[in-house]
């Protein structure tokens, strides 16, 4: 019997097969030992990162699920960046425990640039560091002695990245505070639902389940004073908060080197792009994956799921030459 696959009873007959399928599947799953499973996947959490493809990572994430559904546990993984690396990290988050870096398109080709641009600096500065992927990224293929610094509000987060980082005998300046304009504390809304977002905005919270704390905050103008930093890649990640960064970090731009920052909602209606052209001294590249787009007044057509800035004092044709020989484009915005 077949199907015409441009019908809607092809299309209903198709989807059907599939959802049988995927029943199936979940029903073999549950037939494997707890115990069996639990050993194969906590030895694919540690696999090579080589081994860590898309694929991989979606068919550990599944078995996971099904397996352990809504477990809280801690596992061990590599977070797909060295074989070497040991980092405990909640099972609910799948994707770094069984995936790498490389395979988070919204992700990868910023972690790439500005592990490239680190090479240029002494010190890398992240700003809403989360479970750290990008501090153990730079450390394992940085070349060079480069100084870390990261700051993460969300205790439970702060608490982790900084236990991880001393099990793994990396050096950095952790801070358990969110990056502001000033000195002093702030009503930060940290996530229940995805704490990959908690913020000191509140332009998410109708989404998620959210709770108020209070946290402290700090500018960089003094972190860079009171750490004598001079020549830095920073890369921004606050959840629509941005603006509050950069308004204590102006006076110290000049020690900027790079700077690469997620903009979006609240971002980008205040037009954060172009203060940080007009007020940096800035050129200003959107990172649309491992094409560059040259902005010259901080405008640019968004696609998802691409919200990264990078700011520079390179202009668009000595970018072109510092990046040369990597997977980076320096284009033209269409007109």
């Amino acid at each position: 019997m077949t199907y015409d696959s441009g019908s809607a009873g092809g299309f209903a007959v198709s989807n059907a097969m599939t959802r049988a399928a995927k029943r199936m599947v979940r029903s073999c799953v549950r037939l494997i030992p707890g115990w069996l499973g639990r050993t194969t996947l906590q030895r694919a959490a540690l696999a090579s990162p080589a081994m860590k493809t898309a694929t991989f990572e979606r068919i550990c994430c599944a078995l996971a699920r099904t397996l352990f559904p809504q477990s809280k546990e801690i596992w061990m993984t590599n977070l797909g960046v060295s074989p070497d690396l040991r980092c405990q990290i909640p099972l609910a988050k799948g994707s770094y425990i069984f995936g790498r870096p490389e395979n988070a398109l919204s992700e990868r080709a910023t972690l790439a640039l500005a592990t490239e641009l680190c090479r240029d600096c002494t010190d890398f500065v992240d700003i809403g560091a989360n479970d750290g992927i990008f501090i153990f990224a730079i450390n394992r293929k940085s070349n060079h002695d480069l100084r870390l610094h990261w700051f993460e509000p969300d205790q439970t987060l702060h608490d982790r990245l900084q236990a991880n980082l001393a099990a793994n005998s990396i050096v950095a300046v952790g801070n358990r505070a969110a990056v502001a304009a000033k000195r002093g504390t702030a009503r930060f809304l940290k996530n229940l639902t995805d704490d990959s977002s908690g913020s000191l905005t509140d332009s998410f919270a109708s989404k998620h389940e959210t709770i108020v704390v209070e946290v402290d905050t700090i500018c960089l103008n003094e972190h860079f004073r009171d750490h004598r930093i001079a020549d830095a890649i920073v890369k921004v990640d606050v959840e629509g908060a941005g603006n509050e960064v950069w308004r204590g970090a102006r006076d110290v731009a000049s020690h900027i080197r790079y700077l690469i920052m997620e903009i979006i909602g609240p971002e980008t209606q205040c037009r954060l792009p172009s203060k940080v052209i007009s007020e940096g001294k800035f050129h200003a590249y959107y990172i649309k994956d491992f094409d560059l787009t040259v902005s010259r007044d901080g405008a640019s057509q968004y696609l998802a799921p691409f919200w990264n800035w990078l700011f520079c004092r390179l202009d668009p044709e000595a970018l072109r030459a510092r990046l040369a020989g990597t997977q980076f484009r320096v284009i033209e915005c269409a007109s």
